[in-house]
């Protein structure tokens, strides 16, 4: 005859009395056996492979292949990068010229704001030495001023052409 535990249960033979813990001491081998159940995980990207399951599904899908996307994104930065090269050519061949306000004293910058040549007249030279170095500011801030509007004004059609934002400079930050 087998022996009992309290809950009825039959023992094994190799359980050992526990200490007295309070704990029911053939807690193991005195249990009921288990059904056990399948535990199916969904989560965010879903369970079973193009069936719909309930489990949403793979929210990545609608991008497609991640290696089109890292090409698509490889050219479009050649593309920025050789209209950008194009506009600092275009930059550079450019000339804005400045003027004091009597045009006596004439400034040519180029578009990346690089002095190109300066021209005084008689009429300036004979107004001494302070009053021209007066002049000579005067030009050059009004070729800097239109040289830099100039660059502002490229840029920005380069990032309209490019579809960026506006105000996104497509040289970067500080550019």
């Amino acid at each position: 005859m087998a022996a009992l535990c309290a809950s009825g249960h039959a023992l094994q033979l190799s359980c050992k009395p526990a200490v007295s813990l309070g704990r029911h001491p053939h807690r193991q081998s005195c249990r009921p056996a288990r059904q056990q159940r399948r535990v199916q995980t969904q989560a965010l990207f879903g369970g079973k492979k193009g069936g719909d399951d309930g489990g949403g599904g793979n929210p990545f899908a609608a991008l497609g292949n991640m290696g089109n996307i890292m090409e698509n994104v490889k050219k479009a930065q050649q593309l920025v990068q050789v209209e950008a090269a194009k506009a600092q050519e275009e930059l550079a061949a450019a000339r804005f010229e400045g003027y004091c306000d009597d045009e006596t004293v004439r400034v040519v910058m180029s578009g990346n704001q690089e002095p190109k040549s300066v021209e005084i007249t008689e009429t300036a030279m004979e107004q001494g030495s302070d009053k021209l170095s007066d002049l000579v500011t005067e030009a050059m801030r009004d070729a800097h001023s239109k040289s830099v509007e100039g660059m502002k004004t490229r840029m920005k059609e380069l990032s309209s052409s490019l579809g960026l934002p506006q105000g996104a400079n497509p040289l970067g930050p500080g550019l």
